[in-house]
């Protein structure tokens, strides 16, 4: 349901270019073209031309989706930069390639800075699933508070703590869980359910464990369960 918050579409780019003062917004440009090659250069060097092929598809965007693009690979390398990089791993370019061309799209920044936790779990672990981009796409920040939501009822401890990780992602920018909750969400509800990453048992939703993987996949992975109230 990301209709529901405008963004993912070009109309949405378009009104935050507009925005921004010109002398801004070319700054904003020159630093991304300009750091672009850097942020991806660490993260590409495992697999052989991945890095290219990045560098083409961020040449071939507009300039706004420039700056987004850049900025959720500047937030994914944040993300990792203190944690251990498994052995032998090696990122998948459908993965990546689909997720920094969807975040380049994004101009909801509270789902821009999920989409690089995706980025940012495949940097690290190389083991997100090929579809969960094209499911994140189709994710208004509503749906993610709400799917955020029904994760933290779930009866495994570490599932509560990346629920609240989630939360905070998309609370982080201003919109917060009051907002959802004043608001009817059957529909999220149902349209999470379409997707295949809920369920209703007993009269109560829950996650499926398809939707375990993803709420993981699109959670902070700095973030340290251990450190978690649970």
């Amino acid at each position: 349901m990301s209709e529901d918050d405008g963004s993912g579409d070009l109309a949405g780019i378009g009104k935050v270019a507009q925005a921004i003062p010109e002398a801004g917004w070319t700054k904003a440009i020159d630093t991304a073209c300009d750091t672009f090659s850097d942020l991806i250069a660490p993260i590409t060097k495992t697999t052989a031309g991945l890095g290219a092929l990045i560098q083409a598809k961020f040449d071939a965007m507009i300039d706004v989706q420039k700056v987004f693009a850049a900025d959720a690979v500047q937030r994914a390398r944040q993300k990792t930069q203190n944690l251990i990089p498994p052995e032998n791993q090696r990122p998948s370019a459908r993965v990546l390639v689909k997720a920094i061309e969807e975040a380049s799209l994004e101009s909801d920044e509270n789902l821009r800075d999920i989409w690089a936790n995706l980025i940012a779990n495949e940097i690290h672990g190389g083991a997100v699933h090929p579809v969960f981009p094209q499911i994140l796409s189709q994710l208004s920040a509503s749906d993610a508070l709400v799917l955020a939501q029904i994760a933290e009822k779930n009866a495994k401890k570490t599932m509560k703590a990346y629920a609240r990780a989630l939360t905070a992602s998309v609370s982080v920018f201003g919109f917060g869980v009051t907002t959802v909750l004043g608001e009817s969400s059957d529909a999220h509800h149902e349209y999470l359910d379409r997707l295949g990453l809920v369920e209703k048992r007993d009269g109560f939703w829950s996650l499926t464990h398809f939707g375990e993987e993803f709420v993981a996949a699109v959670t902070d992975p700095s973030f340290s369960v251990a450190s978690a109230d649970v």
